[in-house]
């Protein structure tokens, strides 16, 4: 739901609050004085035309139409004024925000480092094609665990099976399963050796799988 109240009495007691609280905050909260002013001035536009619109003797309908194509000009000030200089300013406290009828941020919950390794199954569809598929080990469905943002594989082309990770000299990262690996005519029957773990979406990294190989098709 907009936090932009739509009865017309409702904004203006809201556009009110919000005008005097960055009026008197804006040095606090670093708001360049331009911008101020370009706020305050629509402020002081839509506020005019409203008070006629609201008087029978000067109330009209081109009135309403220019107190109305005001307020669409404030809201648009408000908000570049709210996403740029206001939300996530660390300056503005959780009060400023109530005191200005904003919704205080929640930040999200921090993304936990992942604590299961990579169920893998290859498949070679095609010539010069590799098929990694991954799921969680108790998922039903191939795809991520909760919380994870994607799958880390890393991989090589060698005849000897390599002993450590950080043989594996080729990285390759995937959101969605299968992840494909596409080869060159040149390197069909040949053994290609691959690991991989889970990362969340903050960049912690999980367990590396054991070393698994393909002969690539």
């Amino acid at each position: 739901m907009d936090y932009i109240p739509t009865a017309l009495v409702n904004f203006c007691l809201f556009i009110d609050d919000l005008v005097a609280a960055i009026i008197v905050n804006k040095t606090r909260w670093d708001v360049p004085d331009d911008e101020v002013v370009a706020l305050q001035t629509a402020h002081a536009a839509f506020k005019a035309l409203f008070t006629q619109s609201e008087n029978p003797s000067t109330r009209t309908s081109v009135v309403i139409a220019q107190r109305n194509d005001a307020r669409i000009a404030l809201i648009a000030k408000m908000r570049q004024m709210i996403e740029f200089r206001i939300r996530r300013n660390p300056a503005v406290t959780t009060a400023d925000l109530i005191a200005m009828h904003l919704k205080p941020y929640s930040p999200r919950s921090p993304l936990p480092t992942p604590t299961t390794i990579p169920e893998i199954e290859i498949a070679t569809p095609h010539p010069r094609v590799v098929r990694i598929k991954f799921h969680e080990g108790a998922a039903k469905h191939w795809g991520k665990p909760a919380g994870v943002h994607g799958f880390e594989c890393l991989w090589v082309i060698t005849e000897s099976p390599p002993t450590h990770i950080n043989d594996l000299l080729h990285s390759v990262f995937a959101t969605r399963s299968p992840l494909e690996l596409i080869f060159d005519e040149n390197e069909r029957g040949k053994r290609i050796y691959f690991a991989a773990r889970w990362e969340s979406g903050t960049g912690k990294k999980g367990l590396w799988s054991d070393i698994l190989f393909a002969i690539i098709p």
